[in-house]
Order: structure tokens, then sequence, then C-alpha cells
């Protein structure tokens, strides 16, 4: 496992999939129907309740093994864009291998991944969507929906002061969590960017001591 050479791929898919990805590989070439049969189990286990969809591993290993199993699993929870179906190259598998697992993911990946979140966090969030509207008096409103991972709407409007204050509110409490080593460096970056760019035009343009909405 020390010895393998991924760009792409997560951490936790290389950790929790080495064993079974590599039985699984040597036996695609030699079951072809496993693949197949592989996709059917997937199929049925997805289409009960979200109890049955997430015990989706041991529907699986009755059919192809423990190890097998976690490994499609870990595929279906972790793998989510094409390069990184891609750097399974990089490990030596067969292009079988690779053609399986990329139909997979790219079919059944998003649904186990939509049951986890409504299913372990109903309250968090995995889309949001903004719109910019000018009330008659100029001032600026933004609108925000944010679809929460049971399907709820979350509908908040208001102009940018207010919601900068709310902003700074939210990075209180995620300070307060003291979690910070599940911050990915792709979002901190991302973030700092953000920031730098609106301190830098609301310094071009000048900053008020303003109200905006009480709260």
């Amino acid at each position: 496992m020390e010895s393998w050479s991924t760009e792409k791929l997560p951490n936790q898919f290389v950790r929790y999939v080495y064993a079974g990805c590599t039985e699984l590989n040597t036996r695609l070439q030699q079951e072809p129907e496993l693949g197949l049969q592989i996709e059917e189990v997937i199929r049925e286990s997805l289409s009960r309740t979200p109890m049955e969809a997430l015990d989706l591993e041991s529907g699986l290993s009755i059919l192809i093994g423990d190890e097998p199993a976690r490994a499609v699993a870990g595929c279906l929870r972790y793998l989510e864009t094409s390069e990184e179906v891609d750097d399974l190259r990089n490990l030596g598998f067969h292009e079988e291998f690779i053609r399986r697992i990329r139909y997979l993911v790219a079919r059944y990946g998003p649904v186990l991944k939509a049951i986890r979140r409504r299913h372990n966090h109903p309250a968090g969030w995995h889309k949001c969507g903004h719109t910019v509207n000018k009330a008659e008096n100029g001032t600026t409103y933004l609108h925000l929906k944010i679809l929460r991972n049971d399907d709820r709407e979350l509908i908040l409007e208001d102009d940018t002061e207010s919601l900068l204050r709310l902003m700074n509110l939210m990075l209180e409490a995620i300070q307060h969590g003291d979690d910070y080593q599940v911050i990915s460096e792709k979002t901190l970056l991302e973030f700092t960017a953000r920031c730098e760019k609106l301190a830098a035009k609301a310094s071009e343009r000048g900053v008020h001591d303003l109200d905006g909405t009480k709260h």
C-alpha cells in the first residue's frame, strides 16, 4: 500500500479499499458476468428503505466477499470526479475494472451520497443559490436559497452588510468548534481569495459607518 502513487484519489479511499480493489480487479477479468451481478445488487439495495440502502456493503459481501464489497462501497462513497477514477491506472488496475467502477460511480454514487446525507445529517445543506435584487431606494438585497439534506428549502434575503455580519457570526461559531483539521486546502484558498477581493472592493468604494438592517 505504501508504494501506491496517486495524485487525485482521496486518502480515505486509498486506506479503505486497497485489498478489495486488488481482489476485484482480478476477479472481473476471470468472471465477466460479475460486473452485471454487482450492479444488480447495488440497484436493488438503493431502491429499498434508507437503512437497507446504507447496508449496501452487507448485500455485496454475500456476492463477492467482505473486502471487495468494502471496495465497491468505498468507490461509491469517496470517488466523485473523472480524474479520481482515471488515477486508478496509476495503481495498476485493469481497464475493465476502471470502466466498471467509472460506470458504477457515475450512476449510483450520487444516489448513495444523497441517501447518506438525508439519513446522517438531515439538517445539513447540500445546495445554495442566490440572486441579487435592487429595491426602489437603490439598496441591494441578496436572496439566498439553501436546500437542506432533507430537501427542505431555507430562504434568506437581506442587504449586503447584514449578510456579512451573519457570515462573521458563522465564522465565530466555526472557531468555537475548533475542528480545523477537516477544512480542505481548496476551501480555505477559495475563502481567502473571496475575502481579499471583498476587502479590496470595499476599500476602493469607501467604507462607511452604516447600520444596515437592524437585528
